[in-house]
């Protein structure tokens, strides 16, 4: 009986190796944010337009991804400074979303179980601004059903993508920006 219980736990728990999870644009899901912690000001922009696809790895695959985020769908609660942020700093108009590509996916224990938030190593490529630079965001992903929900945390400097530090006044933006990710794909049919 023992033997057939870890059979079973571990076909569960494998069950979801080479599955394909879409991220629906727009979903209210998702949520990529960005914090700016300046000494005078804290900045906080938002967006879910965020599109893309995760595939998990199986026997012969390493895994599979790539998002990509609406930079001019951020909003920061200011129209003014939306505009003024697209405009000037993140060039939209030329450089309108990030990309992200992931190269590697680390799943420690190879597998993971269904609803358990699982702590795994990414490696990947951030395409933003025209400038692309390899990133090891701290992630974890949880299988839910039908459903991956995949976490993430990473810093980005603005000079390594080539974006100008806005300064208004007295008040200036962090050189480094917090980026906080969830988003929530659903399994590919």
């Amino acid at each position: 009986m023992r033997y057939v219980l870890i059979t079973l736990l571990s076909a569960c728990a494998a069950s979801y190796a080479g599955e394909m999870f879409t991220i629906v644009q727009g979903s209210s899901s998702n949520h990529v944010t960005f914090t700016s912690e300046a000494p005078l000001e804290e900045v906080v922009g938002k967006t879910n337009v965020v599109t893309g696809f995760v595939m998990l790895p199986d026997g012969s695959t390493q895994g599979n991804a790539e998002i990509h985020v609406d930079l001019a769908s951020l909003d920061t609660g200011m129209s003014l400074r939306n505009k003024h942020m697209r405009e000037n700093h993140l060039e939209t108009a030329k450089y309108p979303e990030a990309v992200f590509k992931m190269t590697s996916l680390d799943i420690p224990g190879g597998t993971l179980t269904d609803g358990q938030k699982t702590a795994v190593n990414v490696t990947g490529t951030l395409l933003m601004h025209g400038v692309s630079r390899e990133i090891n965001p701290i992630s974890w992903l949880t299988v839910n059903g039908d459903e991956l929900i995949v976490e993430s945390k990473f810093s980005v400097k603005l000079q390594d993508f080539s974006i100008t530090r806005p300064e208004f006044l007295v008040m200036k933006l962090a050189e480094e920006q917090r980026i906080d990710v969830k988003l929530v794909g659903t399994r590919s049919k």
